[in-house]
């Protein structure tokens, strides 16, 4: 089973995409992007950093999937890991995606858990990040999440949010 999280710019998604990943019956999609790498990340293990030119080649080739362009980044998922995904029944994933790419892969049976964060803790989030620049309002159609999830709250109570929810999920299929 996929699992898809997606919401603005820092409402928390990477981070709550890390601690489903800890689980043993669970692992993180990474997703290719031409985005530079942020300080302390890492190639191949927080995202596949590609040149535009490399981006466009896999999209082409069709070896990326749900892609998208953000900010001026494009993003994409390797069609291999999703197969792989396909292939092992007794593993599970979490990835982070836009509203567009969550749309497809929702329709290839992913189940969709949306972030909504009040605007205040956001732009907080987002200067302790030291990241500037503008941000244009991120548009989610909530009528199409499997879970909604206020993540203006505390770390650990959205944590257990999502926890149950998987679980719910995972034991009804």
């Amino acid at each position: 089973m996929l699992f898809v999280i997606q919401g603005p710019s820092g409402s928390g998604k990477t981070t709550q995409a890390e601690f489903l990943a800890e689980r043993p019956d669970f692992f993180r999609l990474i997703t290719a992007t031409t985005r530079p790498p942020r300080p302390g990340e890492i190639d191949g293990a927080d995202y596949y950093f590609l040149s535009a030119e490399a981006f466009s080649k896999k999209k082409c080739a069709g070896a990326l999937l749900a892609t998208t362009e953000i900010h001026g980044a494009c993003y994409g998922i390797p069609k291999t890991d999703l197969d792989a995904l396909v292939q092992d029944k007794n593993r599970h994933a979490v990835v982070v995606l836009d509203d567009t790419g969550a749309k497809e892969v929702q329709a290839m049976g992913a189940k969709r858990i949306c972030f909504v964060i009040e605007e205040k803790a956001r732009t907080q989030r987002l200067l302790a990040r030291k990241e500037n620049g503008r941000f244009l309002p991120e548009r989610i159609d909530n009528r199409r999440c499997d879970l909604i999830v206020d993540a203006s709250g505390r770390e650990d109570a959205i944590r257990q949010t999502i926890e149950t929810y998987v679980e719910g999920v995972l034991t009804r299929i």
